[in-house]
């Protein structure tokens, strides 16, 4: 009984150190190439340094962070062969979850869809990232669910964090939320639709926007970092 307490209690602080990671990661509260401490966090969380090893150790395998050959850790710069890469695996991905996602989708899911591209596009007009980034989570959770395959959507969340955490600082500076906010509405409602033939077009259509953005960012921040 103890023992099954102290796995269940592991388990908990491992999740707590890997979501404060992945949050302060992807809204560059900790910035590309920047150090990690494991004995700052074991200070900031009030847990061990054994759960945040293993949260670092996972965010090592799902290529966020980089472990140096000194055993340090760093957050992950990302090079413009990966965003290509990371855009065209994507594209794929998510016109299968996309077009899945048409098929298996009930009424309500197909309303409460709509009414979160909605507030995505409201939370756009304002410029609050932050809002938007919570409707837009919503959002992909949403199709990710009605598509039914839980290691596709893995693989995309995975992947679109790498690069995606770019993409929305560029878009906060360029008012690239609006449009984006509309590309999800015209998905939105291909899904809605069942169009099936209008999902292909349109994920291509938003990740190479996307693409674009992340490689600008990308650009400008190796010049910082030269």
């Amino acid at each position: 009984m103890l023992n099954k307490a102290k796995s269940s209690q592991d388990s908990l602080l491992f999740n707590e150190a890997y979501d404060y990671l992945v949050e302060a990661i992807t809204t560059f509260k900790i910035p590309p190439n920047a150090p990690i401490s494991e004995n700052r966090l074991a200070k900031t969380l009030g847990i061990s340094r054994t759960p945040i090893r293993q949260a670092l150790q996972r965010l090592e395998a799902e290529g966020l962070i980089t472990k140096s050959d000194s055993s340090r850790f760093t957050v992950s710069l990302v090079t413009p062969k990966q965003v290509e890469e990371t855009c065209d695996l994507l594209q794929i991905i998510d016109t299968f979850l996309f077009i899945q996602a048409s098929k298996n989708m009930e009424k309500e899911s197909r309303e409460q869809l709509l009414k979160i591209t909605q507030e995505m596009i409201v939370e756009a007009e304002k410029d609050n990232r932050d809002n938007w980034s919570k409707a837009d989570t919503a959002y992909h959770d949403l199709i990710f669910k009605a598509a039914d395959n839980q290691m596709m959507a893995n693989i995309a969340l995975i992947h679109r964090r790498k690069i995606q955490r770019f993409w929305t600082r560029s878009a906060q500076y360029e008012s690239r939320l609006a449009v984006c906010s509309k590309e999800h509405e015209i998905l939105a409602k291909a899904i809605v639709n069942q169009d099936i033939a209008a999902i292909e077009p349109a994920v291509s259509e938003h990740i190479d926007h996307m693409r674009t953005s992340i490689l600008k960012i990308i650009g400008s921040t190796a010049q910082m970092l030269s």
